[in-house]
């Protein structure tokens, strides 16, 4: 082992890296499984933007980034792909496959953007405004609409 101890994970995992030959026994799919639980760690966390899931993705190679995005749940798969583009369809990610697919088409590039899907043309006149006032005395007096309402019959 190193001269120093190690201090913290990050420690650690560098003294295994530093004296591989001393530790024989921890093969490559080993480092394989611990670097693919830091990429599924950091593909969940809040904050990841395009650019860090870009450089990650070229970091650690696209075989373990791909294995991890694959076996991300659908709520994480989702939430990610929301990450990275805000603008996306519910429907574009409604599942876990989907919202991996999207995730590599933002991190390819290939999506648009927000301004280019909803393009309103110029020579349409705005449409005209038939709807009733909405200050009429329709509505409840009382702003708070709850269980009060139920039980005194309003």
């Amino acid at each position: 082992m190193s001269m120093t101890t190690a201090t913290g994970g990050a420690g650690a995992l560098a003294a295994l890296l530093d004296n591989r030959d001393r530790f024989a026994k921890l093969a490559e799919k080993d480092f394989s499984a611990a670097a693919g639980l830091l990429v599924r760690k950091l593909m969940i966390s809040a904050g990841q933007t395009t650019e860090d899931m870009v450089f990650l993705r070229e970091s650690v190679g696209t075989e373990i980034f791909e294995t991890e995005l694959k076996r991300l749940s659908s709520h994480h798969a989702r939430l990610l792909a929301r990450r990275l583009d805000k603008d996306v369809d519910d429907f574009e990610v409604s599942t876990a496959g989907a919202a991996a697919a999207h995730i590599r088409k933002v991190m390819s590039g290939e999506t648009t953007t927000p301004e280019a899907k909803v393009a309103p043309a110029e020579d349409t006149p705005p449409p005209a405004d038939d709807t009733p006032p909405t200050g009429s005395d329709d509505g409840p007096k009382n702003a708070y609409f709850g269980r009060k309402s139920f039980r005194a019959g309003n």
